[in-house]
């Protein structure tokens, strides 16, 4: 014997049925028989007899039928009544409240053999079949679509809970006799309770995320719906769960490496950067002091040269569990990449901090490392800024900690070295770059845009180019974004950058037309200072009025950090540039915030997969795995992926096995200069991908 009490069913068969009508919006009654009293009926229904549903509740036909009405009904009602067979139904015309018969299906509700009660369907734009489908065994036939979706599904009247499918008993752990009559708020975690009420009593209009409360005490990662189906003062409900559990852990690592070192497992500069920036807010708020500690490993270059990667690695993994060993567990260590670690002394610092904390890292990293085929000492240049005498900002800090460092290796090997006004490295280089940068910008000579092709994988055609800006410094050469582009940020200087380069590629792309190629998409990236003012839309409309450019052909991309704090002036302005016909896309995927909230608020058209998800792929399993999922949630989300950095033949036949919408990358083309860009749209348009 089970010892699951039976089901206890606490909403007769009908009211499901009830339900599935309300939800169809089926024209339908439900008559007590004998006697015709109704027990409910649609509102659909009610309108054919022009009456309000809640006025039928308790009435027989004959008390708002005409009686020679009432007699036609009377008859084939007792027709029916009288072959008490489960499942016996008949077609007849029925009069309601106009004169015109309507073709009407009856359905005997039979129970113990006994004709309980009659269902009427008129069947105004509804087939017999399909009349006849919806009311046999209505509890069966709900089932069974539950039972078919993978979607975990509630079913409750006035907030409490009367049937749930096979899913939803899996992914709650609650057997179903448990279930029923439990009111459907009790499912989610106490604090998320007073939100959730309002969500069973209004409904929603998109899926939500939130938590769902295991029958375990565990709390789950669920998207959730709520689907309400009002009829007449009741109300019936649907809660749709889906597990997000895998999404989550897929989002969380993808966090992770883009803002981690895959090989130390630390902080990488973009997540050393975020959390710097948090620790100089408290620091502000508690007026302490912070110690920001630039370190360079000497002749680490020697160790892969002479021993090989894996030796270096292993170094490198050692280096960094010292410098966490001898920190606070508040303090920050980071590696920026090759030799190069920070560490950020975030801590309330004593009388004897930093110098202490620098003795003891010092030691430790002085210490010999052994290595596979022997042990080597690695001294390590240390340059410190001090928060707030040596800068306000993160940016400020690392720069000078930097040019102290470089001033400690300028004095030799293992040396230390405190920043100070005097030091003349790096800030008198940087003045430099500050005016050329502002002179070239200003004058209109010095940066120059280079172009990558976009190809669509589906039409296998070129679809546009991602404008990429470059700087020709008078001393330096052709400089890519990397030399600049932070330094632009820095400096205040990113928002003329961007604008200048919003207006060249539109100029080139008028450039284009007029030389008779067909119109492609030009995309060009836009910073978050750029994307926050005030005046951005008006700049892109003149913009795109000055050179008559279409504003289809014009795509702006923007980073995740750009769009993770979700405020509404963000919101206010993609939708704006949407009106005006502009594209959107988010650049460099998965290595910012990678939530799908933004995703589904934002009228955005594409994302833009890193490339460092694509580099060591079909051979990373992890990496194959990452894309793919990006991909399934780009389709999901009705937005277009776009795989960077592709370089082989086989990425390029993974990803169009993936069905992912757009390819960029060296093993397309190079970025090329506009004339270049030209040439090779001439030759590429009416050619198919590369071999």
């Amino acid at each position: 014997m089970s010892n699951v009490p039976p089901r206890a069913p606490l909403v007769p068969p009908h009211d499901l049925l009830h339900a599935v009508a309300v939800a169809t919006g089926t024209p339908m009654a439900y008559l007590q028989w004998p006697g015709g009293r109704c027990i409910w009926a649609t509102a659909t229904y009610a309108r054919l007899l022009e009456m309000p549903s809640q006025e039928l509740l308790d009435k027989a036909p004959q008390s708002y039928l005409s009686p020679c009405t009432w007699n036609e009904w009377k008859c084939e009602l007792e027709r029916l009544a009288d072959s008490p067979q489960p499942g016996t139904s008949l077609q007849t015309p029925l009069r309601f409240a106009r004169q015109q018969a309507v073709p009407t299906q009856l359905v005997a509700d039979v129970q113990q053999g006994v004709v309980r009660a009659i269902v009427v369907i008129p069947l105004q734009d509804l087939s017999h079949t399909d009349a006849l489908q919806m009311v046999q065994d209505s509890d069966t036939r709900l089932q069974r679509y539950a039972h078919a979706t993978r979607e975990a599904i509630i079913f409750f009247r006035q907030g409490r809970v009367f049937d749930a499918n096979p899913a939803a008993i899996a992914l709650t752990g609650y057997p179903l006799h448990q279930l029923l009559d439990r009111p459907v708020v009790h499912l989610l975690p106490h604090v998320l309770r007073a939100e959730a009420q309002s969500l069973i009593d209004q409904g929603t209009e998109h899926a939500r995320e939130t938590r769902l409360l295991h029958h375990g005490g565990q709390e789950l990662d669920v998207e959730i719906a709520v689907h309400l189906l009002p009829e007449d003062g009741d109300t019936y409900g649907m809660l749709v769960l889906n597990d997000i559990t895998e999404r989550k852990r897929a989002e969380a690592e993808v966090y992770f490496l883009a803002n981690h070192d895959p090989l130390t497992r630390l902080p990488n500069r973009q997540g050393l950067m975020q959390q710097l920036r948090q620790v100089l807010l408290q620091a502000e708020r508690t007026q302490q002091h912070i110690a920001v500690l630039y370190v360079d490993l000497d002749r680490f270059k020697d160790v892969n040269d002479s021993l090989g990667h894996d030796a270096g690695d292993k170094l490198l993994i050692d280096a960094a569990r010292r410098m966490r060993s001898k920190v606070h567990p508040d303090d920050l260590v980071a590696r920026l990449g090759a030799d190069e670690y920070v560490v950020v002394l975030a801590s309330p610092l004593t009388a004897c901090q930093p110098d202490c904390i620098l003795r003891e890292l010092r030691f430790a990293l002085n210490k010999p490392y052994v290595l596979p085929k022997e042990a080597v000492n690695l001294p390590a240049s240390i340059g410190v800024s001090i928060y707030p005498e040596d800068g306000s900002t993160a940016e400020e800090l690392m720069l000078n900690a930097s040019a102290a460092m470089e001033a400690a290796k300028s004095l030799g090997q293992g040396h230390l070295q405190y920043y100070n006004a005097h030091l003349q490295v790096r800030p008198s280089r940087l003045l430099v770059q500050d005016r050329l940068l502002r002179e070239a910008v200003a004058n209109d000579q010095g940066l120059v845009l280079h172009f990558q092709p976009l190809w669509n994988l589906a039409t296998n055609r070129l679809e546009g180019f991602e404008a990429l800006v470059r700087w020709q410094h008078p001393q330096r050469g052709l400089l890519p974004p990397a030399e600049f582009i932070g330094f632009a940020e820095a400096r205040g200087l990113i928002s003329l950058v961007d604008r200048w380069v919003m207006r060249a590629a539109c100029k080139q792309l008028r450039a284009w037309r007029n030389a008779g190629l067909p119109p492609v998409v030009v995309a060009v990236n836009m910073s978050a200072t750029e994307f926050n003012q005030r005046t951005l839309v008006e700049e892109v409309q003149l913009v795109l009025a000055d050179t008559g450019i279409d504003p289809q052909w014009l795509e702006i991309e923007l980073t995740e950090t750009t769009l993770m704090k979700q405020s509404e002036h963000v919101l206010q302005t993609l939708q704006a540039l949407r009106q005006l016909g502009v594209r959107l896309s988010i650049d460099d995927f998965g290595t910012g915030y990678s939530s799908l909230a933004y995703l589904k608020r934002y009228p955005l058209d594409k994302i833009k997969i890193d490339r460092s998800f694509v580099k060591d792929t079909p051979q990373d399993a992890d990496d194959v795995s990452l894309i793919q999922a990006i991909i399934q949630m780009g389709r999901s989300l009705n937005l277009r992926t776009v795989a960077e950095g592709v370089e082989t033949k086989a990425q390029w036949d993974m990803l169009q096995a993936m069905h992912c919408d757009l390819i960029q990358g060296y093993y397309l083309a190079r970025p090329m200069a506009a004339e270049e860009a030209l040439r090779w749209q001439q030759h590429r348009c009416q050619m198919s991908a590369p071999q």
